[in-house]
């Protein structure tokens, strides 16, 4: 046994230091200490001249000018394009016979950038009085539906 000096006392265990709790480790590698940037001096910055234009601001806002003349305008509101189902709809055709008819030269149509035919009403209404046809105008009171297509025609030969 070693030996005490003067008494008997017993020394009791100190507890384990108590050590804060790591925090979790972040997601991704670790990121280096934040450097400060250098502040860039307001005299090295230039101002760019722009050149805007003349001013807008009396220029109206909406709707951009008419690029087309009165009689322009009207010309082409009295002689709309039609689509092939609407000129279908009118002359009572398939589109699949209306197509055979542009082919074949019987009804002139222009195409669009797409390749879609279009029809002026005028030739439309010109191919029906040359088929001794009268257009099918239908009085349309407001508020009520517009009917609907006139009856199937029957096939050349066909009994009624």
């Amino acid at each position: 046994m070693p030996a005490s000096s003067g008494g008997s006392s017993a020394v009791a265990p100190r507890p384990p230091a108590r050590v804060p709790p790591t925090p979790p480790a972040a997601a991704g590698p670790a990121r280096p200490p934040a450097t400060r940037k250098k502040a860039i001096s307001i005299e090295l910055q230039q101002h760019l001249p722009i050149d805007l234009g003349p001013s807008r601001s009396a220029r109206r806002v909406g709707r951009p000018p008419l690029t087309e003349t009165r009689d322009e305008i009207i010309h082409r509101l009295m002689d709309p394009d039609l689509t092939l189902h609407e000129t279908a709809a009118i002359l009572s055709l398939s589109k699949a016979t209306l197509r055979r008819y542009t082919d074949q030269g019987k009804l002139p149509c222009r195409r669009t950038a797409g390749g879609q035919r279009r029809f002026k009403l005028s030739e439309v209404l010109v191919l029906l009085e040359q088929r001794g046809e009268e257009p099918l105008v239908i009085p349309h009171q407001p508020g009520s539906r517009l009917p609907a297509a006139s009856a199937p025609r029957t096939r050349r030969g066909g009994t009624e």
